[in-house]
């Protein structure tokens, strides 16, 4: 305890309902994007890659009270 956890393992915990996990061209970064679309498939939780999608499911939650919370929070 007192460890942060990684996103990996917040996905994996369960302690996220959706991932956004936008690409980069950046080579360093490839191999991360893809293992997190990958954990959040095999763990059943939705994930966007796309900001517009993103955007659009924010205003939706948003419309009905609910809040959002960031991954620097999570890992708290």
């Amino acid at each position: 305890e007192g460890e942060k956890n990684n996103v990996v393992d917040i996905i994996r915990n369960g302690r996220v309902n959706f991932v956004i996990n936008t690409m980069s061209s950046k080579e360093n970064t490839r191999a991360d994007g893809f293992l997190i679309r990958r954990v959040s498939a095999e763990n059943n939780i939705s994930c966007m890659t796309s900001l517009d999608t993103a955007n659009a499911l924010i205003k939706v939650l948003e419309s009905l009270s609910f809040s959002a919370i960031s991954m620097n929070e999570m890992g708290k």
